[in-house]
């Protein structure tokens, strides 16, 4: 608005701050705080006891005569700190008691010949110019948004820069944002928004390439448990979903195995151990760093030879969370092409992890309890490594995963498909 009345009053000053960068900084800091940020704050007083008698006209008439008067100096000047220092030095003089002689350096005079050279800005122009300009601001403040997202979450995912726009807008259409984070001037904009798990299943019916097979929902339920931020706010953030997001759509079998892995311990502490672990993976690759319990091979059952696999820093599983395991891959696969033989690769991998839990079982130790001698069983587990192995044993579960083989729409069309759903 204030662009538009500098171009309809002052043409050629208006040109020259266009051309210096400055029009929006200097109607920012000087609309938005009433001139106190400045000028002197006694001066300021009579600009913000005008502008409650008679609106916001007087704010615009007053920037208009600040820069005609200080026109000369603007136009000569060679940038935009020439052109701040020339504004910010005016502006100190006001009231100044050095120049209380100079009827030209008090903040009435400024006042007055705002009212006699500007009076023709109206309350009625300015709401015109508004919802002439409106839609064009919200479209900047949109893409900056999408800007910001895209710039700080790509490092986290081999999305492209449209792709991480394209999720956000949708993230974005479904969430929420936090309140107690809205005005924290640590978070950018982008991190305050959250969606909670009726939403995230909304973008998993749309979005995820695993959202198919036999009751979808309980594995995206399992792996919302994994990103969610915490128990008590059962929300995701965006950098947490973009995250998931880019291991489902672009990372290699590893990774989709260890997500699928970490999502279904049971126990929320060793969830949540694993999940930092994910989220620095070189933690979960470099052997130097893993301790020496942890450094003790697990044993692996390859065609009926006993072999070792090197064991990481991911929680062990035990029999029960090994079994739902199995289930939520063979329901993930159920109406997959040629799912008879995925399903027979899966029977043996499960066969082969269930062998290996066994066999890493040491015998039985006695311990002493009120003078008793009892007898009790090791746990049974196994590890990531095993899982691993025994998956890794089956070549055509390695390519379903990798190559998402249950997903037969790009990414773009299910962005696609959810407008046109959501415009209806």
């Amino acid at each position: 608005v204030f662009n538009d009345y500098c171009k309809e009053y002052l043409p050629d000053l208006y040109a020259k701050l266009k051309h210096l960068g400055i029009a929006a900084c200097i109607s920012l800091s000087w609309f938005l705080t009433l001139f106190v940020c400045v000028m002197p704050f006694e001066s300021a007083l009579y600009i913000m006891d005008i502008f409650f008698f008679d609106g916001i006209k007087v704010l615009f008439q007053l920037a208009l005569t600040i820069l005609n008067e200080n026109r000369q100096h603007l136009l000569e000047c060679q940038d935009d700190g020439d052109a701040i220092m020339i504004l910010t030095t005016y502006l100190d003089q006001f009231n100044n008691h050095k120049y209380e002689n100079n009827e030209e350096k008090k903040i009435i005079y400024l006042i007055k010949k705002s009212y006699t050279n500007y009076n023709g800005v109206n309350e009625e122009d300015i709401n015109r110019l508004r919802l002439k300009h409106r839609l064009k601001v919200i479209h900047n403040m949109r893409e900056s948004l999408l800007q910001s997202a895209a710039k700080n979450t790509a490092k986290y995912t081999k999305f492209n820069e449209q792709q991480i726009k394209n999720i956000f807008y949708i993230f974005k259409d479904v969430s929420r944002i936090s309140l107690t984070e809205a005005n924290d001037p640590k978070k950018l904009a982008y991190e305050t928004y959250r969606i909670n798990r009726d939403e995230y299943l909304i973008l998993c019916k749309y979005l995820s390439p695993w959202f198919i097979g036999d009751e979808p929902e309980n594995l995206a339920n399992k792996l919302f448990d994994l990103f969610n931020l915490n128990v008590q706010s059962n929300q995701i953030d965006f950098i947490h979903f973009i995250r998931l997001w880019n291991i489902l759509w672009n990372e290699d079998f590893k990774d989709k195995l260890i997500i699928l892995f970490l999502s279904h311990l049971e126990d929320e502490n060793k969830r949540k151990e694993g999940f930092k672990i994910l989220l620095e993976p070189t933690s979960v690759r470099s052997s130097s760093e893993t301790s020496e319990k942890e450094e003790i091979p697990s044993l692996y059952i390859e065609n009926g030879e006993i072999t070792y696999v090197k064991s990481s820093q991911l929680p062990l599983m035990n029999q029960t969370e090994v079994i739902h395991l199995c289930k939520s891959i063979y329901s993930l696969m159920t109406g997959a092409i040629d799912d008879e033989n995925l399903f027979k690769a899966l029977t043996t991998s499960s066969t082969l992890l269930l062998k290996m839990g066994e066999m890493c079982k040491s015998p039985p130790h006695q311990v002493e309890i009120d003078d008793n001698k009892k007898e009790i069983e090791n746990e049974w587990t196994i590890s990531f490594e095993q899982f691993e192995a025994a998956m890794n044993a089956e070549t055509c579960l390695v390519t379903w995963f990798e190559n998402n083989n249950g997903n037969n729409l790009s990414l773009e069309t299910r962005i696609n498909n959810y407008h046109q759903d959501t415009q209806r």
